[in-house]
Parts: structure tokens; sequence; C-alpha cells
């Protein structure tokens, strides 16, 4: 028997929590990611208890599962700017009690870019910062997201990604792979089945597959390699349905989440066209690698 598939989306938060959820099963999600506060600003107050609880009984009761947050995009704990990095470390810390007071999955965020600084100090202090919020603050789980790779991003290389997680908690932080950053920096080109198939031995041998928590699942509306941050529909894109497809049948990457951060047909976010699209891209196929 094939287990349940968990594909969804990044839905809005900005009519509440709770909307959220009602969004999720408007479009078919069974696994969300969601802003916790304003990701472009460095406000970011906890939620009232009492909305808490009715959000965690309202993904219960629709069995949406997992739920991420997103982190702010102003973070950058890799910067050169003491300053802002100090910053990033607060905000990240306080996203991090954020899932904590709503009981979700965990935490996906972007590092930052190093600047001029050199890419050994860079990775350095990121594990020092991302050190210091887990012993801060002594639960929740962090995902780092992989860059597309402009701008001196840290993290575009699986490479980069293992030597930050190698000096931290392997229970508490791991990693969220996106297919249109990967694409873009040129991590995985490759969408036919056997260079999926070497694509999660490559993970397993630096990063470990036990630590590939979520899936981003975007198409790349730039070509492989352009370093270039553009996301597309699912099969408008580069990548293409057959890639999807042969992720799907991957049968390690089939058991994650798979969450889609497309621009949607009608332009307005991800939508319910482009999770039927994923679930038909499994359907067409009854054997599985």
């Amino acid at each position: 028997m094939i287990a349940k598939l968990r594909i969804g989306a990044h839905v809005s938060t900005a009519n509440g929590f709770l909307q959220a959820v009602a969004e999720a099963r408007r479009i078919g999600a069974n696994t969300i990611q969601i802003f916790g506060a304003s990701p472009v600003q460095w406000r970011a107050p906890l939620p009232e208890a009492q909305e808490s609880r009715k959000f965690r009984d309202a993904c219960d009761k629709a069995d949406i599962r997992p739920v991420f947050l997103h982190a702010p995009y102003l973070i950058n704990l890799a910067s050169p700017k003491e300053q802002l990095g100090a910053m990033s470390r607060t905000l990240l810390e306080k996203h991090l009690e954020i899932s904590n007071a709503l009981s979700v999955d965990g935490v996906i965020f972007h590092i930052g870019s190093r600047g001029t600084r050199p890419q050994k100090d860079a990775e350095r202090k990121v594990i020092a910062a991302l050190s210091a919020i887990l012993e801060k603050v002594p639960t929740g789980r962090l995902l780092v997201e992989n860059s597309a790779g402009a701008g001196n991003l840290v993290g575009d290389t699986l490479e980069e990604i293992a030597r930050i997680l190698s000096g931290l908690d392997e229970k508490r932080t791991g990693f969220c792979y996106d297919t249109a950053h990967g694409f873009e920096a040129g991590i995985l080109t490759d969408f036919s089945v056997k260079g999926i198939d070497d694509f999660v031995k490559r993970i397993d041998g630096s990063i470990g597959i036990k630590r590939l928590w979520a899936i981003h699942a975007n198409d790349s509306a730039t070509p492989a390699s352009s370093n270039k941050d553009r996301h597309a529909n699912i099969g408008q894109g580069h990548i293409g349905a057959e890639g999807f497809r042969n992720l799907l049948h991957n049968k390690m990457l089939r058991k994650l989440p798979f969450i889609l951060e497309v621009p949607g047909f009608d332009e307005e976010g991800p939508d319910k066209k482009n999770i039927q699209i994923l679930r038909s891209l499994v359907g067409e196929r009854t054997t599985l690698r």
C-alpha cells in the first residue's frame, strides 16, 4: 500500500491562522507552510494561546500535517554586518518560539548572503548563531533551505549546507530542499529517474537523507544554473512535469511533504490546479522505484 502523499502549499495568514487552514482545505492541501509573523518586519509577537489552540485543533481535524513556518526574508545569519547578524539571530529565535507556541513542525529559513566575508568565516558565523538559538530556545526544529546562488548567498550547494548542519543537533536541525533553487544553482539539473536516484545518494552522503525533512516543489522560470530565483507553476518551467513525476516516484522523496510556492495559474499564489497536477503525476504511474 502506498502511504498517503503529503502535497500542499504556502498559504496566507493575512486574515489569521484559522483562515490559513480554510485556504488549505479550499485548494486541497494536506500539508502547509505559513508565516508566523510578517515576513518583512523585525517584530514577531507570539500568538495568543487561544488562537494557537484553535489553529492546532483545526489542522488536526482537517488532517493537515506537517505544518511549517517560513522565517522572514530579512534574516541574514551570514552577514558581515554584526548588527544585522545579531538582529537576524534574534528574529529567527522569535520565530522558533512562535513555532513552539503553534506546535508546528519547524521553521524553514534562508541563511543569507556573506557579502565580502570569506566563505569559511561565514559558515562558522552561521553555526555559532544557530547553536546560540538552539541553546536559548530548547525545543523546536530549524530547517535550512538551499538558495538559488545569487549574491554570495550561503547554502547554494549540498556541501555548504552539510558543513553547517554537521556542527548542529541532528534531531533539531534539518534540510528543506527547494527544487527551483537547486535547479537554478546547479545542484540538481537532471530530473531523469537516474538523475534523481543519484541526487538522493548525494544528499545521503553529505547531509544525510534522514535530515531531509521537506521539499519546496517549485518549477523554475529560469534555465539550469542561472542563479536567478524565479518560480514557475508545475509543468510551465524548465524542470517540467516529467521531472516532478520522477521526484514523486522516488521511494525516499515521496515520503516527504511537497510544499508549493508557485505563482498560481491566476497569479494569486499556490492553487488547487497545481496541487491537482502533482497528484495526477503520481496517478499516471503504478510502479515505484
